[in-house]
């Protein structure tokens, strides 16, 4: 059997690079955008018509919201430590 040496197997590969690329353009949907651009508001909907009523995050439909409110608010759901 013939053994190579490690560097001369991976000669044919590109160099790897640190600096990850980005592509070129990237489309963000209406529903993934959040804030106003301010402080205050990083990463709340503002644009939903349904309120969170216990806090300041908005939902574009009731279902939305009542899946937010069990996962984040519901106190009788079983976390995990």
């Amino acid at each position: 059997q013939h053994l190579t040496p490690s560097h001369a197997r991976h000669q044919s590969r590109p160099p790897l690079t640190l600096t990850p690329t980005m592509p070129e353009t990237m489309e963000i949907t209406a529903a993934a955008k959040s804030g106003d651009g301010t402080v205050v508001n990083v990463g709340i909907k503002m644009e939903g018509s349904h309120q969170c009523p216990d806090c300041r995050q908005k939902f574009e439909s009731d279902k939305a919201k009542q899946l937010h409110w069990k996962f984040i608010h519901d106190p009788n759901r079983h976390q995990e430590d």
